[in-house]
């Protein structure tokens, strides 16, 4: 016999063991868990119901918070309140340089382009500048 012939003969008995293996395991499973179910409806069946045991849950709840940490709270989200609105100023403050510093640029540029100016120039240069700040 050649090697390629021993080793598929090998291979196919293993199959057919695990499959064989697998339906004996399928059914004592389904014997045991039948019976194991038969012998368990039983025993409830049998007991009656002031027999069965009660089930206590204990009880637990949320500590009540005290006056002081409500205050503290409320103190929280008053500065988280006014946080916020300072950012919104701020962000409204930022928003309307920009636009000023822009209008400013582009007039000195327009003026610059007008008449040539050496000082039209050094003034577009210093608004432009300062416009390009803002926007960094």
């Amino acid at each position: 016999m050649s090697w390629f012939k021993v080793f598929s003969a090998v291979v196919v008995a293993n199959i057919v063991s695990w499959v064989i293996i697998s339906i004996i395991g399928w059914f004592i499973f389904f014997m045991v868990l039948d019976t194991f179910n038969g012998s368990l409806s039983e025993r409830l069946s049998t007991i009656g119901k002031s027999e069965l045991p009660t089930i206590s849950v204990p009880y637990s709840s949320q500590p009540v918070p005290t006056a002081e940490e409500r205050a503290a709270q409320k103190a929280w989200e008053k500065r988280l309140a006014a946080d916020r609105h300072r950012a919104r100023n701020e962000a409204g403050q930022k928003r309307s340089a920009i636009a000023s510093s822009k209008k400013t640029c582009d007039f000195w540029t327009a003026e610059y382009l007008k008449d040539g100016n050496p000082k039209s120039q050094a003034y577009k240069e210093m608004a432009c500048s300062r416009y390009r700040n803002l926007l960094n």
